[in-house]
């Protein structure tokens, strides 16, 4: 139900301004040609700016709404809305300049000229709108590059300063703000909101937290599979609880570190004694992270993702991981062990070298009583304990014999997602009991 409220909440936003609009622009629309554009392009200046503070919401990471739709597809919104909210943008000044255009007479330019000299902080709603284009340009350069997280992630900092810019002019030549005293009372307290809850949540809170617990990297142990396990611990740590399956957004703060901040799942159940983060060397910054110095301080955003037991309704369940998937998956087995859930582990990788906590599995499944089975894409000499192949239809079928019963837990690399996701529902598995985070921010 809270997420009924939450979208009744935001349809009724919706409305609230929508009422507003029409006290005043509203009335314009009769009157056609310039009046009725000029009124739809100031109803689509009220959406774009929704549209930007929902977009504050959605990566804002405040629990009330990450803890309900988790934080991977809050930012797979993000995304989309992000492209919809910058057309909106780009047609407001459109429609408000040629709205006024066929009410003078002047060309497209000259009235554009005009509107920028005579009404106050219009040319810096306009600087606003050219930076909300830097951003999505250079986006869209960075992800075809694949370029570094930290370069997507400075660049999207703009953002808040177009913000700024084009604050100024919605009050001071809104003409629906400026006949309504209360809808300027509203916008101010919906801007209080949205960046009251995004100051919080991604600054406040993490530095409320790093504060009390001084988080800071116990040990680094080597693991199979060039993977580094990062052992944090801190003041008071055992009252920073979290869930099997959750992950953290980290800074390392150290020398070469301090400017890139990453997510990570933590590889083990809660112990109030630490927290674990095992890492793959896959990319710039994870090849560096044995590097890292004993002691060094830790900036902590999190615990973050809704991929836990918390959303298990079953006793009976299958989790599949392919490569450091494995993270968050063997965190859960630790935790549901000795809930004597009905488990069963199918884990891909490419050879017996790539397998992150072998031993540990192992270990877990002896002493909970549940199944593994190790599936490799290259096998170079042929062992009982492992198959040749691939996690696909046939081998889900082959080891699970009741999959319809069971809720399924995922993670890995992308193009198993993929393929995965369609082939259980092509099984008969619900969407409901198909769990699964791309940790992708």
């Amino acid at each position: 139900m809270k997420k009924y409220l939450l979208y009744a909440a935001y349809i009724l936003n919706i409305v609230v301004i929508l009422y507003f609009w029409s006290n005043n622009s509203g009335a314009l629309l009769s009157q056609g040609g310039g009046n009725a554009l000029l009124a739809i392009g100031r109803l689509v200046g009220l959406i774009a700016v929704v549209g930007v503070l929902t977009q504050f919401i959605l990566i804002g990471r405040e629990v009330w709404i990450e803890q309900l739709f988790g934080l991977d597809k809050l930012a797979r919104v993000h995304h989309i809305l992000g492209q919809i909210t910058y057309i909106f943008i780009i047609l407001h000044p459109i429609l408000i300049i040629q709205s006024y255009s066929m009410l003078t007479g002047k060309s497209f330019i000259q009235q554009d000229l005009d509107i920028l000299t005579s009404f106050e902080d219009t040319i810096q709603a306009a600087a606003g709108v050219f930076l909300f284009t830097i951003v999505v340009a250079t986006s869209i350069y960075i992800v075809r590059k694949k370029l570094k997280y930290e370069t997507w992630y400075y660049v999207h900092l703009i953002n808040y300063l177009a913000v700024l810019l084009i604050w100024g002019h919605q009050l001071k030549v809104g003409e629906d703000f400026l006949v309504q005293p209360n809808f300027t009372l509203y916008w101010y307290l919906l801007y209080a909101f949205v960046f009251g809850n995004f100051i919080f949540s991604r600054f406040i809170r993490p530095a409320k937290s790093f504060f009390k617990h001084r988080f800071y990297v116990q040990k680094l142990v080597s693991e199979p599979a060039d993977t580094t396990s990062i052992y944090i611990t801190g003041k008071n740590i055992e009252d920073f609880k979290y869930q099997a399956g959750q992950f953290v957004i980290v800074i390392f703060l150290a020398k070469g570190y301090y400017w890139q901040k990453h997510p990570f799942s933590i590889s083990k159940a809660y112990d109030g004694k630490n927290i674990r983060l095992s890492i793959k060397a896959s990319g710039d910054f994870t090849k560096t992270v044995s590097n890292i110095p004993v002691n060094t301080p830790v900036w902590i955003d999190g615990p973050l993702g809704i991929f836990t037991s918390k959303i298990i309704k079953s006793d009976k369940i299958l989790f599949i991981a392919g490569g450091i998937g494995i993270t968050p998956i063997r965190a859960m087995l630790e935790e549901l062990g000795p809930k004597a859930k009905d488990m069963i582990l199918i884990y891909g990788n490419k050879t017996k070298q790539d397998i992150v906590f072998f031993e540990e599995l192992s270990q877990l499944s002896q002493k909970y009583n549940f199944p593994i089975y190790h599936i490799l894409s290259n096998i170079t000499v042929a062992e009982p304990s492992f198959e040749q192949g691939f996690v696909d239809k046939d081998k889900i079928v082959s080891h699970v014999k009741d999959l319809t019963e069971r809720e399924i837990f995922i993670c890995g690399p992308p193009i198993m997602l993929t393929k995965l996701v369609p082939t259980l529902k092509d099984l008969g598995v619900q969407s409901k009991n198909i769990h699964y985070e791309k940790f992708s921010l």
